[in-house]
């Protein structure tokens, strides 16, 4: 099987070619990023579906990139969208240091209410940063500039309160269906919180055809700045029968559909039945769960 290594060296780069002879180490062109690249052109290149499985889901070009592409093909007439799947993290361990690229990348997807408190606060933060300037009375015995600040922070109040009782729900993205899930234990006894399934795999599947595997995680810091590496192929005996166990062991066999559309239909039913039953404690269906991050922390230690 032939294959091409990728890699993420932002310390080095590229050694020059135009040494003057073999011990000379010279200077270094830029930076490789030969894995942001793999990935930009392999999504560029869908016609059908990308499935992500990865650690962390927190790299916005990717997220933006993808947008745009399936927005192009529905300006042009394409009735079938392009459909993604990804399986990521939605613990603390998973999510904690990177909750406002994980979310940036979740909204520019329309799936900012899968991570409302951290939705919200951005949104309070936008709200203050358009508001009008803060009013300052001169001194103690301006009651009118007094009661202009009054105003000002009531109305910040207000829209404050407004924003943390509001009800998010997802956007739609002409020409993208996306599913963003977790995964629980299929094990977890029924009476008790169903037992996360911590993710650490770095694997992307473009139409059964394309697979890139290795250390990079869907985030800025192995894109640009940590030393990772992969490799990629386009090996449809390989990359199909791969995608197809994971998805028959994440859904418990019932969402392995080669037709996108079908697939996304059984993923949704599978995430459906599971929200009925995590609140009542009882076993999950299938280990799939829909992403779901709730902690209000903002952290972006990326």
């Amino acid at each position: 099987m032939m294959m091409q290594v990728l890699r993420t060296q932002a310390q080095v780069g590229q050694p020059k070619t135009n040494r003057k002879h073999k011990d000379d180490v010279g200077d270094h062109e830029k930076p490789v990023r030969d894995i942001q690249s793999g990935y930009m052109v392999a999504a560029n290149n869908v016609t059908q579906f990308i499935y992500i499985e990865n650690q962390y889901f927190r790299w916005p070009p990717l997220a933006d990139h993808l947008k745009t592409l399936a927005g192009k093909y529905f300006e042009a007439g394409r009735k079938e969208p392009l459909y993604l799947f990804v399986v990521t993290n939605d613990t603390k361990d998973g999510v904690g240091m990177g909750t406002a690229k994980t979310q940036e990348m979740l909204a520019s997807l329309g799936r900012a209410e899968t991570i409302p408190a951290i939705t919200k606060l951005r949104m309070i933060k936008e709200m203050k940063r358009e508001a009008p300037v803060r009013p300052r009375p001169d001194g103690p015995n301006d009651r009118a500039g007094q009661r202009k600040l009054d105003e000002w922070q009531a109305e910040i109040d207000r829209k404050t309160k407004e924003i943390e009782t509001s009800n998010l729900v997802a956007k739609k993205v002409p020409g993208l269906k996306i599913h963003v899930c977790s995964l629980v234990a299929p094990n977890s006894p029924a009476g008790q919180p169903w037992m996360p399934v911590y993710i650490h795999s770095k694997l992307m599947i473009v139409d059964d055809v394309y697979t890139t595997h290795g250390s990079a995680n869907i985030n800025t810091r192995s894109m640009m700045v940590d030393s990772e590496l992969n490799i990629c192929h386009e090996h449809p005996e390989f990359s199909q029968p791969l995608r197809r166990r994971l998805w028959d062991m994440h859904t418990k066999g019932f969402g392995v559909q080669d037709e996108p559309s079908d697939a996304f239909e059984t993923w949704q039913d599978v995430i459906d039945i599971n929200k009925r039953l995590r609140p009542k404690n009882e076993s999950p269906h299938a280990p799939l769960v829909e992403f779901h991050y709730s902690k209000k922390s903002m952290t972006d230690f990326d």
